[in-house]
């Protein structure tokens, strides 16, 4: 363990982590979007409905998640709310490392080098469910022969938030039907169950919010839709194209699951729930540390990629450069990682001699 190494990949990282959150304390910016789920588990508790317009959001409006997530947070308003939202910070730098670590990466180094990244950076400091829902899909992977634990696990992130969805698709493209299934159903009954235990408040206008949320801060966001706008492209024709890129990303993943490359087709599915989300800020991007981890176990190019990400704000009216930059960086990471695992199975397959049937034998 040379020293270069222990001062890259050990020492800055941990300084880096010290000053975000001395950064955050005296700025008073301590996760700015844990805030909603804070106050709209309040909200829940004294008995008042959570989806009323709050300044507790980040964009003015009422809470714009289903009930799930403010529940699981209910027990933290035991918490002064800087004190949980520390606290929330804290677990978020572990469960970031975890991640990794679920996906059998080993290599010290690499653990150093997530704490750099900037979307990584942007997710423990705003407080957001990224990482959470990042931790799920490295679950999933992990744990996709057992359709109890994998199904729950993605089941419960589209119960709060309907973001990974094409990993469902993915489970039935490798007919992984009983996992699809147990998906879909706690899905359903974790949504249906957590607006029942708040007496359905918010469920009829939640459609709406979101397309008012959509409206509101959606032309901040890192999407093709967006790069789309600033060429010049009219409106409708910019989201056709983004919605264009998204299921074709949702096709190839399948296609490529039918045909045995479940590596790469995970990796796209990875990629198509980022595609297909309308609103994209920086934090949404640590969840390529699913796609890294698993297709590069080790410390290499990969890793360094997001590094480039710098050059981002974490949201709030990004420049033409920015978006298209952001972007650039995360297509270069999904292209390299998709080589390197097409490459890997096709090697696996060159190398593995054709099985005889005993009946041409």
């Amino acid at each position: 363990m040379g020293i270069v190494s222990v001062a890259a990949f050990a020492i800055l990282p941990a300084v880096v982590i010290v000053v975000l959150f001395a950064g955050t304390l005296a700025d008073d910016a301590v996760a700015p979007d844990f805030l909603q789920f804070y106050r709209a588990a309040e909200a829940i508790l004294a008995g008042d409905d959570p989806y009323v317009a709050t300044d507790a959001t980040t964009w003015g409006g009422p809470f714009p998640y289903p009930p799930l997530p403010a529940l699981g947070v209910a027990p933290l308003t035991l918490l002064p709310l800087e004190a949980a939202g520390l606290l929330v910070m804290a677990t978020l730098v572990l469960v970031a490392l975890a991640i990794p670590f679920v996906l059998g990466v080993r290599d010290w180094r690499c653990y150093g080098l997530v704490l750099l990244w900037p979307p990584v950076i942007s997710a423990i400091q705003t407080g957001n469910v990224t990482l959470w829902f990042a931790l799920a899909a490295a679950l999933v992977w992990r744990f996709r022969e057992r359709a109890t634990i994998s199904g729950s696990v993605l089941g419960l992130t589209l119960a709060a938030k309907f973001f990974l969805w094409p990993l469902v698709a993915w489970l039935a493209a490798t007919r992984r039907i009983a996992g699809t299934v147990i998906a879909s159903l706690v899905g359903i009954v974790a949504l249906v169950g957590s607006w029942a235990a708040i007496g359905f408040d918010g469920m009829r206008e939640y459609p709406s919010i979101l397309h008012d949320l959509e409206e509101v801060v959606g032309e901040d966001s890192y999407t093709a839709y967006i790069v789309a706008l600033d060429v010049g492209l009219p409106s409708e024709v910019a989201r056709g194209l983004w919605l264009t890129i998204g299921l074709a990303l949702v096709a190839a993943a399948i296609l490529l699951a039918r045909h045995g490359d479940e590596r790469t087709s995970f990796v796209l599915g990875i990629t198509a729930a980022l595609a297909l989300t309308p609103i994209v800020w920086l934090h949404y991007f640590a969840l390529l540390l699913v796609v890294v981890a698993l297709v590069q176990p080790r410390l290499g190019l990969l890793w360094f990629l997001p590094l480039g990400m710098v050059v981002t704000p974490g949201s709030g009216h990004p420049s033409p450069f920015e978006t298209g930059a952001t972007l650039a960086i995360a297509a270069l990471i999904v292209g390299v990682a998709v080589r390197t695992s097409a490459g890997a199975y096709a090697r696996t397959n060159e190398s593995t001699p054709p099985r005889v049937s005993a009946r041409t034998a």
